[in-house]
């Protein structure tokens, strides 16, 4: 059968004109392209936010352990100058040492730079497939299409999970990057802050007129 038609994926459009394509097959090769370029960017968005986290409390205990170390081994002046006012030079470094303690034991506990690292390899597996997916979307090889997609569950499978309660700001995010990405291949000078604010202002304007007529037609 012949078919034609351009499809957007990620914001590039690709042109599948004059090939013999089953329906079925490229629709599930576009849902799974949209899928997993999707996951990619939560995967990236996840990493980055766990890694800052897991370096913030990373550099918290150093300055706590040296401002510790400091306290013992410098001049007793010296200490009285690092103590804060009103304190007690014992009774400080108390408060140092558990605090450094205590904050190693959350460390290992939330583990925040392991699960940056899973997010990361996730984004880098699922990276890979969609670039070997996306060269499909011309080609005429069902067979070759459909072992493609076969491969998806096993692909994702072993991945960490995207947490329910982030998975709609995920796509959100996805979604504005595309709009985004869109809007400055036209128009590269563009302030991003101001383009984000110009599409969350017009999406909500949207939303509250078509409330808005919804409550009408109620009524």
């Amino acid at each position: 059968m012949q078919v034609q038609r351009n499809r957007e994926i990620g914001g590039a459009i690709y042109s599948m004109s004059d090939l013999k394509f089953d329906d079925k097959v490229v629709a599930d090769l576009l849902r799974t392209i949209r899928v997993s370029d999707q996951s990619c960017t939560a995967y990236a968005i996840l990493r980055d936010r766990y890694k800052r986290r897991s370096t913030l409390l990373d550099l918290t205990i150093l300055l706590i352990s040296a401002w510790l170390t400091a306290m013992i081994w410098v001049e007793p002046t010296i200490a009285e100058r690092l103590t804060p006012h009103g304190a007690s030079k014992e009774i400080w470094l108390g408060v140092l040492s558990v605090g450094a303690f205590a904050l190693s034991l959350i460390q290992l506990q939330v583990n925040w730079k392991e699960r940056a690292n899973s997010f990361h390899q996730a984004m880098s597996v699922l990276s890979t497939y969609v670039k070997e997916l996306r060269p499909l979307l011309n080609s005429p090889d069902i067979h070759k299409i459909e072992a493609a997609l076969d491969r998806y569950q096993a692909i994702t499978e072993p991945l960490m999970p995207i947490p329910e309660s982030d998975f709609l700001k995920m796509k959100q995010r996805h979604q504005l990057k595309i709009k985004i990405s869109k809007h400055l291949d036209e128009y590269p000078g563009t302030n991003l802050l101001l383009l984000r604010l110009v599409l969350r202002w017009r999406d909500n304007a949207s939303l509250r007129s078509s409330s808005k007529e919804d409550n009408d037609q109620s009524h």
